[in-house]
């Protein structure tokens, strides 16, 4: 195969199949190898490509394989609750793929202009490179959309040690070097391909060693948690007539035999009547989360003294403290450009979409004589923002509404997130969603405990607080990215130098 002559538009369909089977790496699929076959396919088009613009036109093809694919449960959202007829909710969803692809494109682009004539410079330097430091530019550029990134595939392989080093950019960073050497393999010299074959066993064998490593450690104190999953349908909550009635009659209620842990979560939004109007409701509860020494965390919306809406969880009893959500989703939390699009369509009327991004720096949440991060819903995808926040933190809290992506891969996927941040900090990760999937995760990444999907449950079980520090918290991402621009401009700039003077 690596010897065929195919033309441009045969390596445009092999690199958009490619793509389509690249989420099959990821949750609820989890075959991890996709992961690594299906960018070293990209890669081996992008050596046929022959000018930049091929390069792009592949890339193209394979990020509309892949976003297409991955993310199409953003379709659910659009037409089924954002009440939006099927035409224009695939023309909104096929927008957002587009953009998306624009990302892989453009690396093709950039990777084929400064890496030329050299084999092995453009599958182990710029190859790997140039991918990595387009995730983390596609995690901050237009706000972020950190999805999809190979270094999440990898939770169950020896690559995985790698994330409490350098997060999830290293482990992508491992995985594409896999890619590459697995091309340089089959088309290189004997020398080289040995070479190859060294840098893979080393690669794995390091992150093996990485993986067995334990970077923090659990206090010996066990506390006790109770995640409450009331399984009700997005739009049920912001309809009702009883907010508060429906409130207690499905949270209240499950939580009745559950006072007296430690730790009682309810999951974002579970309070859809905003405070100041509903504080009667908030102080019965505070009451009776003191009476059981219990600490409640519950989803709200508040309304400040401006007028302003924030997407906030507030600690109740024995805990103190209120977070409003920071990171806030573009057509899903705040609108864009709100004063021509409200209205306009459905889907830019839905429920929670008029917040206010709460400060860049509020303080932990304590729990008794615990201190925990709060995370609501997306932002638990950006690992920056959860290391920004961790401090001395004893343990991470995340609060989300996943109904709104019904039975498509979204939910599993943004649970594979979690529990990639779980193993980065070496701290345990306690997630309560409405309507699943909640979820107690391990300092290892590893899945404790779980509540399946659509279902009205409590999910029970104790917990340790962590002490310690894995390197990526101490350090952050500034090493890995300062190593990756530097394997991709040095030898790209010198490889381009000597392609012009020849």
């Amino acid at each position: 195969m690596l010897n065929l002559t195919l033309n441009k538009y045969q390596l445009l369909i092999i690199a958009m199949l490619a793509g389509a089977i690249l989420p099959g790496a990821f949750a609820p699929h989890h075959l991890w190898p996709l992961a690594i076959v299906s960018p070293a396919i990209l890669l081996w088009v992008w050596q046929k490509n022959t000018t930049s613009k091929q390069a792009f036109m592949s890339g193209l093809g394979y990020g509309l394989g892949m976003f297409g694919v991955g993310v199409s449960w953003v379709f659910v959202s659009i037409h089924h609750y954002g009440n939006t007829n099927i035409p224009l909710a695939v023309l909104i969803t096929s927008l957002l793929v587009i953009v998306l692809a624009l990302f892989i494109a453009t690396q093709g682009y950039v990777l084929k202009h400064f890496f030329r004539g050299n084999t092995v410079a453009f599958c182990l330097l710029g190859f790997p490179s140039c991918w990595v430091l387009f995730e983390w530019l596609r995690s901050w550029l237009f706000t972020g959309f950190p999805w999809l990134y190979l270094g999440y595939s990898q939770l169950t392989t020896p690559l995985s040690g790698y994330a409490p080093v350098m997060s999830v950019y290293g482990v992508s960073t491992a995985v594409l070097l896999t890619s590459g050497a697995l091309i340089v393999l089959m088309i290189s010299s004997r020398k080289i391909k040995a070479a190859g074959s060294f840098l893979i066993i080393l690669i794995w064998g390091i992150g093996y060693f990485l993986q067995q490593h334990n970077f923090t450690k659990p206090n010996p104190k066990l506390y006790t948690v109770r995640l409450v999953q009331g399984n009700i349908k997005p739009f049920d909550k912001f309809t009702s007539t009883d907010p508060i009635g429906s409130t207690e009659k499905t949270y209240g209620k499950l939580t009745e035999k559950e006072w007296g842990a430690d730790l009682i979560l309810w999951p974002e939004s579970a309070i859809p009547l905003p405070l100041p109007y509903s504080k009667p409701y908030f102080d019965e509860l505070e009451k009776r989360a003191f009476s059981h020494h219990s600490t409640l965390i519950a989803g709200i919306q508040v309304i400040n003294s401006k007028e302003e809406y924030h997407n906030s969880l507030i600690a109740l009893g024995d805990g103190h403290g209120i977070y409003h959500k920071y990171h806030l989703v573009p057509f899903g939390d705040f609108l864009p450009f709100d004063y021509w699009l409200r209205g306009l369509i459905g889907f830019f009327d839905l429920p929670m979409s008029s917040f206010t991004s709460g400060p860049t720096e509020q303080p932990l949440i304590t729990a008794g004589d615990l201190k925990l991060v709060p995370l609501i819903c997306y932002e638990i995808a950006f690992p920056e923002l959860l290391r920004n926040t961790l401090r001395n933190a004893d343990a991470i809290i995340t609060l989300s509404e996943d109904g709104w992506f019904g039975e498509s891969w979204g939910p599993y996927q943004h649970l594979e997130i979690a529990q990639m941040r779980a193993l980065e900090t070496g701290r345990m990760v306690l997630r309560a969603t409405t309507s699943g999937i909640t979820a107690i995760i391990d300092p290892k990444g590893t899945l404790s405990a779980t509540i399946p999907q659509f279902e009205a449950r409590v999910l029970s079980g104790t917990f340790h607080s962590m002490t310690g520090t894995t390197p990526w918290v101490k350090f952050g991402l500034w090493p890995l990215l300062g190593l990756l621009f530097s394997c991709f401009i040095l030898p790209g700039r010198l490889l381009c130098c000597r392609h012009r003077i020849s």
